[in-house]
């Protein structure tokens, strides 16, 4: 690839021009070249931390014949590396990937879940009853704790800690799901759970946490797309845009979702509670882990992180570099979510330092801290003898209006995988 610019771990920024040369699967070289007008950019191949491959983001299942729709999804947000969590055993998928061609990214699968004993799990379930469990060795080394309380019963800090404990003697890592429920995020922070998914609560306890290192994956997306239901107007606006930014959900899903209006029973807290947690804890925000949670509902391959990405760089962004919120029929609403924040992102020439600022905590995050987390081969970097996983744009994502999103091309391991050009796939360019 000649005269492009690619990302640059250790200075969170484009290169200067490069020719990149790659071979069997890696980068064979990299060295300086001439600049040229309009250069392609490269960025590490991407890597989300908690997806349901057997969900298919309507309710529903994934059927085998939607698998490979699945897999592209991934490759076309630039994905080259995705953690399953809950989902049956995919000891399996591997060996039918191969056998049926499939452009795939790179596959690991956490443990069984482990849910509070009195929640039944079922013959054959793909969780824990309780805090017992066989290790599989063809899984990785994390292993969820769904800590969400049932009837203000659950799993006791002692029995956390030991646990804890115990995974990490057997260099295994706990991983607590608190399901934005206050006592169980002060639960993990207490036992000290050094990885925490779900978006936390108002009013949470941090003082003990904010002279120690942890991870956060928010999850933001699961309940944003719940916000949306009670709006079904402004969901069917958000998934025209979607499309936009994820030309691949736009062909393959858009238009799949039922906006239907929720029960007037069902009681659930605003976004703007956790938006507004989010916002006010500004020391969290340098612990941050990507996961998109595709397979929930509204949710899916690609489009997940177009979602949730879009809701970090809204919350990153200081109010004083967002303009007044347009004057439409969502204002309202977006109003609710951020205050008096705009859901369009605004023209770079008016953001020149803050803009760029946040997206390359966004793709550091995306890049280097969740793919060393995931355990990626790359390690979320573009670097010389390591593997070719890179997606190419046009344009430069920190200052183009659409933001990270969309990508042109995806590589995996030297392979064309994913083109939004009608060109034929299986080699790079």
């Amino acid at each position: 690839m000649k005269s492009v610019r690619i990302w640059d771990s250790e200075k969170a920024n484009f290169s200067g021009f490069v020719d990149l040369e790659v071979g069997q699967g890696k980068i064979l070289s990299i060295k300086p070249a001439v600049p040229k007008p309009n250069p392609e950019f490269l960025l590490p191949g991407f890597c989300d931390a908690s997806v349901t491959l057997s969900a298919n983001g309507q309710g529903g299942k994934t059927n085998l014949s939607e698998l490979s729709k699945v897999f592209l999804g991934f490759l076309s947000a630039g994905f080259s590396h995705v953690e399953s969590v809950g989902d049956p055993n995919l000891n399996s998928l591997q060996p039918l990937v191969l056998k049926s061609k499939w452009n795939a990214p790179i596959l690991t699968q956490s443990q069984k879940p482990h849910l509070y004993s009195e929640l039944e799990v079922g013959e054959g379930s793909n969780y824990h009853s309780g805090l017992k469990g066989n290790f599989d060795p063809k899984r990785n080394s994390h292993t969820p704790i769904f800590l969400k309380e049932k009837e203000n019963r659950g799993f006791s800090q002692t029995e956390l800690f030991a646990k804890r404990k115990e995974l990490e003697s057997n260099r295994k890592l706990a991983i607590a799901y608190t399901f934005a429920d206050k006592t169980s995020w002060e639960d993990a922070l207490d036992t000290g759970f050094s990885v925490i998914f779900h978006p936390m609560p108002e009013g949470t306890n941090l003082y003990r946490t904010q002279k120690r290192d942890f991870l956060w994956a928010p999850l933001f997306g699961i309940l944003y797309l719940q916000e949306l239901k009670r709006n079904p107007t402004l969901g069917k606006e958000e998934e025209i845009l979607w499309g936009t930014l994820s030309p691949y959900f736009g062909k393959v899903w858009k238009g799949n979702l039922g906006w239907e209006e929720p029960s007037e029973n069902e009681s659930l807290t605003p976004f703007s509670v956790y938006a507004s947690a989010f916002r006010s804890e500004r020391e969290t925000h340098s612990n941050l882990l990507f996961a998109s949670g595709a397979g929930h509902w509204g949710l899916f391959p690609g489009q997940a992180a177009v979602v949730e990405v879009r809701l970090w760089e809204n919350l990153l962004q200081e109010s004083a570099n967002l303009g007044e919120s347009q004057e439409s029929e969502s204002k309202g609403f977006w109003d609710s979510l951020f205050g008096k924040r705009t859901d369009k992102i605004l023209p770079t020439h008016r953001d020149v330092d803050s803009l760029p600022a946040v997206r390359r905590r966004l793709i550091q995050t995306l890049t280097e801290k969740t793919c060393q987390y995931v355990g990626a081969d790359h390690g979320g970097r573009i670097k010389l003898g390591g593997p070719a996983h890179f997606s190419i744009l046009t344009e430069n994502p920190l200052k183009r209006p659409s933001g990270i999103f969309p990508i042109e091309s995806m590589v995996l391991g030297g392979k064309l995988v994913y083109t939004s050009k009608p060109t034929k796939e299986g080699t790079a360019k």
